[in-house]
């Protein structure tokens, strides 16, 4: 049996790249909303990649000539699609608290369902919108070729990048996406040299299908050295070439998307409800498929949203349909269309689950075991035990159990190297996952920190401290950032912090702090704008090997909240 606990992927995540740390469920083709991103998705600080003007060169791919047999019929096309997996190798495990995904998933599991949709169904394309890569310890030991052989071999007949795919920089994924021997489609970033191709034209019977792949804003998702020397487009203005490109060679255009959409929606975790605030408009795909005509279908990821059924997006006289599966490959998806003249002319769209009901596809699992085994020799050991369980979020305006725990190890950590250092803080978007209630494994903490980010020691006085604990991912909600050994009342009113108490002493103005933080907020993200200016130490510690090493000699965990007292309702 698997642990008990799994990231979901990650959203939000941190480390080099950042994806969205919630689960997200999407009504059932709920009105079109663009104005509120999650702020950990869009709002990590800045971080200074460039979006480049214009859209890159597309390149000519080999032409296919219109199939004159299909002209005024009427032709079905099958869309398989998934999206951020996130390494999700194995499926959820039954006791997973998100029961819209406990107990499903799983590459295995993909490619049995995958194979026999495509035998009952003709015209078939398999898809995937990126983020397949980061979130299990799969990835922290095999770098992505476990997750990218599974895909080969289940025959996915073209994938896009997601900004987790940057997580370890771009010559490990250069390396990772090897083993992929279908098309790697990019078209609004490019690399030296480079990597994938700006679109396909992919035959599914009659019909020729024009694919091109959109990657979401860079800017604080990616750091500079993971992005490297890779340049980024406008999503918007890429899409509007790849259109006038498409349109020439296909008879029906399809984006493989990882900029997301963010129609209502409001987390589903048992501990919380969003208290979603509207944001400033920033592009999403409802957005591209508002501005950018002439796009059939939009299979969405990023956000980790779910739809049951299409949206539909009007755009002049046409319109664009955009789905979305949800994280963890936990469904597969399945957009039937109907096709006559370059227009779809019908569409139902279906979520199937890969529950306990789908078999294990044998060549997949031999592929995946002997990772597995060597893996499970590290990730098996206990470490400890919880007598509650660890949640990622706490209940309105107060703590997350976990987070506060990663905030107390990283301090731990640091007092090791500098018993000077007086307060840890873990940002928000930090944990990826539940720990459960009992014995708590080395596995445990990698997917409740799959992010390979170190431990860092800044110092700072003043004003600057009070600025530093007064940021909050959002005064609307509960996902506060976490303090250890420290604690404040947060006017949540006017987002002014007071009675601070910092190493069991009132604050002192005039003291210099030191503060033990990760690398990432060290960098600026998670609204940390003023951290890149204060000396810093850098450490070679690893954030999960804090955890595990606190968790060791503890040994009985208990969670502890009401560090932040909240007020101003």
């Amino acid at each position: 049996m698997r642990s008990k606990v799994f990231t979901i992927g990650m959203i939000a995540m941190l480390g080099t790249s950042v994806a969205l740390a919630v689960s997200c469920s999407m009504g059932q083709n709920g009105p079109l909303a663009a104005d509120f991103l999650d702020d950990d998705v869009h709002a990590h600080g800045v971080n200074g990649i460039p979006t480049t003007a214009g859209a890159p060169d597309f390149g000519q791919q080999p032409l296919i000539p219109a199939d004159p047999a299909a002209a005024g019929k009427r032709i079905p096309l099958n869309l398989l699609y998934t999206s951020d997996i996130h390494s999700r190798v194995d499926p959820f495990p039954t006791e997973f608290y998100h029961h819209t995904y406990a107990g499903k998933g799983g590459y295995a599991r993909l490619a049995t369902l995958s194979r026999q949709l495509r035998q009952q169904s003709p015209n078939t394309l398999l898809l995937d919108s990126g983020d397949y890569l980061q979130g299990s310890p799969f990835f922290n030991f095999f770098k992505g070729q476990v997750e990218l052989q599974a895909m080969n071999k289940i025959q996915y007949d073209a994938i896009t990048i997601g900004n987790h795919e940057f997580d370890n920089g771009v010559a490990p994924l250069r390396n990772a996406l090897s083993f992929f021997k279908g098309p790697i489609i990019a078209s609004n970033v490019t690399f030296s040299p480079n990597i994938g191709q700006r679109y396909a034209i992919l035959k599914a019977g009659p019909l020729r299908v024009g694919v091109f792949g959109l990657l979401t804003e860079v800017n604080g998702l990616i750091t500079p050295p993971a992005f490297q020397t890779a340049k980024y487009y406008d999503p918007v203005k890429v899409a509007q070439a790849a259109v006038a490109q498409l349109r020439k060679e296909a008879d029906i255009i399809v984006c493989i998307s990882h900029v997301g959409i963010v129609a209502p929606w409001a987390e589903t975790e048992p501990e919380a409800l969003e208290d979603a605030t509207p944001k400033t408009p920033r592009v999403t795909d409802e957005r591209i498929a508002q501005l950018v005509p002439g796009i059939d279908v939009i299979l969405s990821g990023h956000t980790h949203a779910q739809l049951q059924r299409a949206l539909t997006i009007k755009n002049g006289e046409g319109s664009t349909l955009i789905v979305a599966p949800g994280y963890g490959g936990g469904f597969l998806g399945q957009l039937s269309l109907t096709v006559q003249d370059g227009r779809v002319v019908a569409q139902t769209n279906k979520l199937h689950p890969l529950d306990q009901k789908v078999p294990l596809a044998g060549d997949v699992e031999s592929l995946i075991a002997p990772f597995r085994a060597k893996m499970d020799q590290t990730v098996q050991r206990r470490i400890g035990s919880a007598v509650a369980a660890f949640g990622r979020y706490g209940a309105q305006d107060t703590e997350s159990g976990l987070n506060n725990l990663i905030a107390d190890s990283s301090l731990t950590a640091a007092r090791k190297i500098d018993p000077a250092v007086a307060f840890g803080m873990s940002s928000s978007g930090t944990p990826r996952n539940f720990i459960l209630q009992g014995p708590i494994t080395v596995e445990d903490a990698y997917y409740a920190l799959p992010f390979d980010n170190k431990l860092v020691i800044v110092g700072a006085k003043g004003q600057t401290v009070l600025d530093i604990l007064s940021v909050q991912r959002r005064t609307s909600d509960n996902k506060r950032h976490a303090i250890g050994n420290a604690s404040y009342t947060l006017d949540r009113a006017t987002g002014k912090i007071s009675n601070v108490i910092i190493d069991g002493k009132p604050f002192d103005p005039s003291r210099t702090y030191k503060i033990a933080v990760n690398d990432y907020m060290a960098d600026g993200a998670s609204g940390f704008t003023m951290l890149p200016a204060l000396k810093r130490q850098n450490t070679q510690v690893l954030q999960r090997d804090a955890l595990i090493a606190h968790i060791e000699t503890v040994k009985t965990m208990i969670p502890e909240v009401g560090r932040i007292k909240v007020i101003g309702r």
